[in-house]
């Protein structure tokens, strides 16, 4: 007769890692207010750019967010506002319609509002929404792409003073592909709803790795300029990602398979290019074009993250100090919840001990702990 093997060590303190890691991301979600309040300033914006005496009304305009909140993948920042980025996609082919006359018709529609003017700023390829103390929003003007099937769109850039290529929608499909879950509600009447937050226990190991290898970047360019864009972060773990059910594993696949890539490109004597997976002519990483000092940048944080997750792992046993490091002020509040629950189940004498002599919750599984009623000396 067959004997199921108890669980391996490993096993024991990969699981006990994932739960960790699974509420430190709860602790970097935005939380349910500020999530509610971005939503609502968002369809604010919206129903303006539907409203009578709209000049974009008439262009049937469709907005839709891009981006972390599209993708399930918000961190909060470590300091200043939050911000979100959505598209506001005309009928209209590109190939019709001037791109800087569009920005600026953009920016002055938005600064003729009473509500608007003080906070609108322009921008390189958008108009900025500053709400204080709250978040910012950047709208992107966008039309079809005349000359392209699909969702394919062209934006205005005022540094080229001519279009840009993109296309957030087949993104986002890309990334629901990569990461197996429906995330983006598509309706094409009005403007398009953010989706609704997810609790972390509904993402998908995908979208929990990213929110931390950003909350790292974060981090570790606290004190810089030269902090890699989410979107090129984004991309890459999503295009190494091989599937893992765990947090961890998949975190220690992406950063394996990011360096890999990194260090293929090197080999060939050029940077590593990221194109968007839906639109090859659009580079996500252009940035660094003319800019090596923020590729060297990218390159020594994934190089030393990679290194500190590979000790992570091989560590096998108490890592709190090393997430600590890693992630930050989440990680402590997350430990101190868990003691706080911790003692509270010992006392109800719900404790138990592992196959891999873990200390967890008993279940029928497990050997009981009696709860400890020794506190001090009489």
């Amino acid at each position: 007769m067959a004997v199921a093997s108890a669980p391996s060590i490993f096993q024991d303190f990969s699981a006990a890692l994932d739960e960790l890691l699974f509420e430190v991301c709860e602790e970097l979600q935005l939380t349910p207010a500020r999530y509610d309040q971005a939503v609502e300033r968002y369809e604010a914006v919206g129903d303006l750019f539907e409203s009578e005496g709209s000049p974009f009304r008439q262009y049937r305009p469709k907005i839709y967010p891009q981006g972390s909140m599209s993708l399930g993948t918000t961190v909060k920042p470590i300091e200043g506002p939050h911000d979100l980025d959505f598209v506001c996609e005309l009928s209209l082919g590109h190939e019709f319609v001037d791109p800087m006359r569009l920005l600026h018709a953009l920016y002055g529609f938005l600064r003729a509002n009473a509500t608007y003017r003080p906070m609108a700023s322009l921008m390189n390829r958008c108009v900025r929404l500053e709400y204080a103390n709250e978040f910012y929003m950047d709208v992107l003007p966008a039309c079809r792409n005349g000359f392209s099937n699909g969702t394919c769109i062209k934006v205005p850039d005022r540094e080229v003073k001519g279009w840009k290529d993109s296309d957030p929608l087949g993104y986002a499909a890309w990334f629901e592909r990569r990461s197996r879950i429906l995330f983006l509600e598509r309706l094409l009447e009005k403007a398009e709803p953010v989706p609704a937050q997810q609790a972390v226990s509904e993402k998908k190991p995908l979208q929990l790795a990213v929110q931390l290898i950003k909350r790292r970047r974060d981090l570790y360019f606290v004190d810089s300029d030269l902090a890699t864009v989410s979107v090129v972060l984004t991309t890459l773990a999503a295009d190494v990602y091989r599937g893992e059910a765990s947090v961890s594993q998949a975190i220690s696949s992406i950063l394996a398979g990011i360096a890999a890539r990194i260090e293929a490109a090197q080999r060939s004597g050029r940077r590593l290019r990221v194109p968007n997976p839906a639109n090859q002519n659009e580079d996500l990483s252009e940035r660094w074009d003319g800019n090596s000092p923020a590729y060297r940048a990218f390159q020594t944080y994934v190089e030393d993250f990679h290194i500190r997750w590979s000790r992570v792992m091989a560590k096998g046993g108490n890592v709190n100090a090393e997430l600590e490091e890693l992630f930050g002020e989440p990680v402590k509040a997350v430990l101190k919840k868990q003691a706080k629950r911790l003692q509270e189940d010992r006392v109800a004498g719900r404790l138990g001990v592992s196959g891999g002599g873990l200390i967890t919750v008993a279940t029928s599984a497990r050997l009981p702990m009696p709860p400890n009623t020794f506190h001090g000396a009489k």
